[in-house]
């Protein structure tokens, strides 16, 4: 763990509020913070509330987040999220694989370029 992936975490958090009981039980479970699989958890909550509600305000602001820190963030957070979110991504029939869709152009390039 390192210092962008307390921000990348903290940002999440902090902007997308629902994602703070995701978090709290990430931390009980691991007794700290593990970004990798913090972000995967992320992953696979976004994708339950998108199939639930492709229109949900918190799943648009985690892909925003998301988007932000990958077009514009440190090499670190493009790792975290490249390597945690969107290998995560469901697929095929998998819960919540319109998820893939909703991501913004710099993840889809990524997906285009890498799978």
């Amino acid at each position: 763990m390192n210092a962008h992936d307390l921000v990348l975490v903290g940002s999440l958090a902090e902007r997308c509020p629902a994602l703070l009981p995701v978090l709290q039980e990430h931390l009980d479970d691991y007794d700290g913070l593990l970004p990798h699989v913090f972000i995967a958890d992320v992953t696979r909550w976004l994708a339950d509330r998108y199939a639930t509600d492709p229109t949900d305000e918190q799943v648009a602001c985690g892909l925003d987040v998301l988007e932000a820190a990958f077009a514009v963030g440190h090499s670190d957070d493009r790792e975290l999220i490249a390597a945690s979110f969107l290998e995560n991504l469901p697929r095929g029939d998998e819960r919540g694989h319109g998820l893939r869709d909703a991501i913004g152009p710099a993840l889809r390039d990524h997906v285009a370029r890498f799978g």
